[in-house]
């Protein structure tokens, strides 16, 4: 698919990309944006506890309540008020004021369901039936030299659907040079092993995209070893420095995130051969933290800065299975962490880095995740996968609790599969599957902020029909 440029006789170039054209359907109790339902797995509403620590009435609602910064006030959503629909436990779309006391009627309801009662909030914050577009153009052109291959890649993507009508601007997913063994410019991380085929990522997915410096030697056989420098500041997404809403600390207290200092070092030994491939890969990352209350007023000896260390490790094996069918493949990963959750793949937003208290203490969080996928060709023209996952985070090391009044994720599973007809070589037409299950603990208020008060479980299904012309 390459020609060379005109005009020149040692680089050559060559186009692709594709258009889809998606239609979703997602289940109740699910929150998903048209710019995820592409590319990663569907999050839950957080669940919250009301009557936290026995305080009963509206004022009783947690922090962590979409819109509630703090027990009893509000100051990030104007209406100041929250509202439970049909799917929470209050039911009957109640509107409950986040000031204290609430209405009558709320407060009523509230005190009716007892000290500590873990529900969920309103599941329809996004559209149920999502469709839309999206189209995507590479550039890869390579030159032959005495030092090995130079290239250079960007890729371009642009969408838009019912959820967002305007579309999306264009956006550069990746865009970098290589020179030899030299990888520089945003790219697949090098920790990833082989990715999923799912239009919707499963939990536990490596699907990391960061800005990368990565040296790679070839020691023959099909075997590789890869060392590189991952931006590390992509755990934090677009969270500001400094802010008191990291995504990465449970029960936060005065705890904000500091500047990245580092990047994360990550490493791989990868082997492809006929067979298939396989990889072990490792990540190791700087966390940052820093305490607000510390001032001249501050109590003697107070930790006011922390600086802890994540990591990461996982491995994975693709097998090529052309006794069954030609092309088919089977794959399973694995991958633990301890603080650097991001590298586990997607978890849902509660995939923070630990607990942090106002008295100074930071601890780290771990987690596994485990991913199996079957790929199966019927004909030709016709191809199948299946794709299993399971994803559990643990409690902190050393039996460290979780703040009062928290809900955070302890696991989730997901099956999926996908059906797909390619009656022209580029076009596909296909549907695809989904269900999951995650479950939630919940920590109660005051004193009984050291044991899990109860659990709450959230499932949900959806389903996807594409048609896509890939060139």
């Amino acid at each position: 698919g390459y020609f060379f440029i005109p005009g020149s006789s040692d680089t050559c170039l060559r186009i692709s990309g594709y258009v889809r054209a998606y239609f979703a359907y997602q289940g109740r109790n699910q929150n998903n944006s048209s710019g995820q339902i592409d590319s990663a797995a569907t999050s839950t509403i957080n669940p919250v506890i009301v009557n936290a620590g026995g305080v009963l009435g509206a004022a009783g609602i947690v922090a962590n309540v979409p819109g509630v910064t703090a027990v009893g006030t509000n100051t990030t959503n104007n209406l100041n008020l929250v509202s439970y629909g049909n799917y929470g436990a209050v039911g009957n779309d109640i509107a409950l004021q986040a000031a204290a006391g609430g209405n009558a009627a709320a407060t009523a309801r509230l005190n009716s369901l007892g000290p500590n009662y873990v529900l969920f909030a309103n599941a329809e914050t996004s559209d149920q039936y999502v469709s839309g577009i999206r189209a995507l153009l590479r550039f890869d052109a390579r030159t032959k030299t005495e030092w090995g291959v130079l290239r250079s890649f960007f890729e371009f993507a642009a969408a838009t659907s019912n959820a967002a009508r305007n579309g999306t601007g264009v956006q550069v997913r990746f865009g970098f040079v290589q020179f030899g063994p030299i990888t520089a410019g945003v790219t697949e991380s090098f920790f990833n092993t082989t990715a999923s085929n799912l239009f919707l990522s499963a939990f536990g997915d490596q699907v990391r995209r960061v800005p990368t410096l990565a040296y790679t030697a070839s020691l023959g056989n099909g075997v590789s070893v890869t060392l590189a420098a991952d931006d590390s500041s992509i755990a934090f997404a677009a969270l500001p420095i400094g802010s008191t809403t990291t995504g990465l600390l449970i029960n936060s207290g005065n705890w904000v995130r500091r500047a990245v200092q580092l990047p994360d070092a990550v490493g791989n030994i990868r082997v492809a051969q006929e067979w298939g491939n396989a990889q072990i890969s490792g990540a190791v990352g700087q966390f940052r933290f820093a305490n607000t209350a510390c001032t001249a007023a501050f109590a003697l000896g107070a930790t006011c800065t922390s600086n802890k260390v994540g990591w990461a490790i996982a491995t994975g094996v693709q097998i090529n299975l052309p006794a069954i069918a030609r092309g088919d493949t089977f794959l399973v990963r694995a991958s633990y962490s301890e603080g650097a959750l991001h590298y586990l793949g997607y978890v849902t937003t509660q995939s923070y880095f630990g607990n942090s208290n106002a008295s100074g203490t930071v601890t780290a969080r771990t987690g596994f995740a485990v991913l199996g996928e079957f790929n199966h060709f019927f004909t030709p023209a016709i191809r199948s996968s299946i794709v299993g996952s399971y994803t559990r985070l643990g409690r902190n090391p050393g039996g460290a609790a979780f703040g009062a009044s928290t809900v955070n994720l302890r696991e989730a599973w997901q099956i999926a599969g996908q059906l797909f007809w390619t009656p022209v070589r580029g076009f596909d037409v296909g549907v695809e599957l989904f269900y999951q299950d995650l479950s939630f603990n919940a920590f109660g208020g005051g004193a009984l902020g050291n044991r899990i008060i109860g659990s709450v479980n959230d499932a949900g299904w959806g389903g996807f029909f594409r048609v896509q012309r890939t060139f």
